[in-house]
């Protein structure tokens, strides 16, 4: 049990920055069928681990910067879109530093109206790292693979040119671990159900800035995004 805690504690140690809320954006889209979007995201927030029902660790702090690539693939239906980029993390035990994450999603509108639309975006981030890392004086190597999808649904409100979406949202969280002298480990969490609610305005139908706050039962985080359609 100890070999246990000790390897899951060093897990959380070496991966914490991959455990984190990420920007979503509006749950539907405007966007046209062969139509390109490329912008930038930023996000800052904090989450609490819990493995195992006796492992915790809390309050890890989190700023992520994510380029965004984006193309329509039905008119104002559906759209795909790509990110990447870097996420650092800080918590009193551990300081990681940088870590690179890739991912992709989808937005789909599912019901069309005059102002009011809805739907459902979901995104799916990966990490991958083969690294050494330090734990108790001990420098041990590893390799890291970690799976993180949020999935948000609910009403998208454009009066004009301003934006305001929200409702319910899901993050599930899973991976592995593999500690050279420890074994491999199943590093994992449940479904978390939370919300997220946001905002912005879009200029000449080419630029949209938008901000959005997302919250669980074990995390909370804010992030805003500009993108540019062409």
């Amino acid at each position: 049990m100890r070999r246990r805690c000790v390897a899951t504690i060093l897990a959380l140690g070496l991966c914490s920055n991959a455990f984190a809320l990420t920007y979503m954006g509006p749950p539907t889209t405007t966007m046209k069928m062969g139509e390109w979007a490329v912008g930038i995201s930023y996000g800052d927030g904090e989450q609490d681990i819990e493995l195992g029902g006796d492992i915790q660790l809390e309050d890890l702090k989190e700023e992520s910067v994510l380029g965004r690539v984006a193309v329509g693939i039905a008119d104002e239906r559906m759209e795909i879109f790509g990110l990447f980029g870097v996420a650092d993390v800080e918590q009193d035990r551990f300081q990681p530093g940088d870590e690179f994450l890739i991912g992709f999603g989808t937005r789909i509108t599912t019901n069309l109206g005059d102002d009011l639309d809805w739907g459902v975006v979901g995104q799916f981030t990966w990490f991958s790292s083969e690294d050494h890392g330090n734990f108790a004086g001990t420098r041990t190597g590893y390799e890291l693979d970690l799976f993180d999808i949020q999935v948000g649904l609910g009403p998208c409100w454009r009066p004009g040119p301003f934006i305001l979406y929200g409702g319910p949202m899901i993050q599930w969280i899973e991976g592995d671990i593999d500690i050279n002298t420890l074994g491999n480990f199943d590093v994992n969490a449940e479904s978390w159900l939370g919300g997220y609610i946001g905002g912005g305005f879009e200029l000449a139908k080419h630029l949209s800035i938008t901000g959005e706050v997302e919250a669980t039962a074990d995390a909370w985080a804010w992030a805003a995004s500009a993108m540019w359609r062409f």
